[in-house]
């Protein structure tokens, strides 16, 4: 566990998956390196993981799908359920507030994300965290995987 590198993901990095990922995909080698390579640690919460279906639901995306994902997130020693402290405050959006306080309290390495509202924090502000906010293919560039 302690050899994986610790992130949060976004939901639109996991609906990007369900939608767009093919064999080839940088959203499908995400995955990979998660689900199959174990080499992700995935940080979550209860509000996280209630967002994630209620996105994927609403976009109807296969229910066998959703409950392989469901089960993957419950039975996973890659997966790590986090009860947040307070939420912090600096995105634009505060819905977005849920995934910066799950990486401050689970200690995550990075965020992953595609949002707007996350990525354009200002670097002053990102500094006050111990993780730096990517997107998928920034994350793949810095780390090489």
């Amino acid at each position: 566990r302690k050899k994986r590198i610790s992130v949060v993901f976004d939901t639109n990095v996991i609906v990007s998956y369900y939608l767009l990922g093919h064999v080839g995909s940088v959203n499908t080698h995400l995955f990979r390196l998660w689900r199959n390579r174990r080499e992700l640690q995935l940080i979550t919460s209860i509000d996280i993981v209630r967002e994630y279906f209620d996105v994927l639901e609403r976009l109807e995306i296969d229910e066998r799908r959703i409950a392989r994902f469901h089960t993957r997130l419950n039975n996973r020693d890659t997966v790590t359920l986090i009860s947040p402290g307070s939420q912090p405050t600096e995105s634009s959006d505060p819905d977005d507030n849920i995934f910066l306080a799950a990486a401050i309290a689970g200690k995550a390495r990075f965020l992953i994300t595609n949002d707007r509202h996350l990525l354009d924090i200002p670097a002053q502000e990102q500094r006050k965290f111990r993780f730096q906010i990517l997107t998928l293919k920034m994350f793949l560039d810095q780390t090489g995987l």
